[in-house]
């Protein structure tokens, strides 16, 4: 299989990222490609977009995952879920590695496994590695 020229770009910006002192303010933008890196390079590109996105201040945390219920779902509500971001992060890196760990809720989320920090969170840990990121366990 051929890859694109920005499949080779894109492990390349995931492999070269570093934690730094540089602040990051990630955009919606920021937030679309970064998904779009990390679904193809730990997701195998199992994962649907988010339905809303955004970036604001956020109190206490880095970033928030939300899903309507299948209590929503019979009420008529649309299937969505959506993903809030803080305004500002102390690295790209950090930012990468909280985008990734919200894409694994969203992955428990879409594939029926139990939500939370438990054994099918933790099982990614060994992909993060290898591609040279951290992933928090935050209680």
């Amino acid at each position: 299989m051929k890859h694109s020229p920005d499949y080779y770009h894109n492990r390349k910006l995931l492999r070269e990222l570093k934690y730094d002192d540089t602040k990051f303010r990630p955009k919606q933008e920021d937030i679309e490609t970064w998904f779009g890196i990390l679904n193809e390079q730990i997701f195998g590109n199992k994962l649907k977009p988010f339905n809303k996105i955004g970036v604001k201040r956020l109190h206490r945390t880095h970033a928030f995952y939300n899903y309507w219920s299948k209590a929503d779902l019979k009420e008529g509500k649309p299937n969505e879920v959506s993903l809030e971001m803080h305004c500002v992060f102390d690295n790209k890196k950090l930012f990468v590695e909280i985008l990734a760990h919200e894409m694994i809720h969203h992955f428990q989320h879409s594939y029926n496994e139990p939500l939370g920090h438990g054994p099918s969170f933790t099982a990614w840990r060994d992909n993060f590695k290898l591609k040279g990121l951290t992933l928090y366990k935050v209680a």
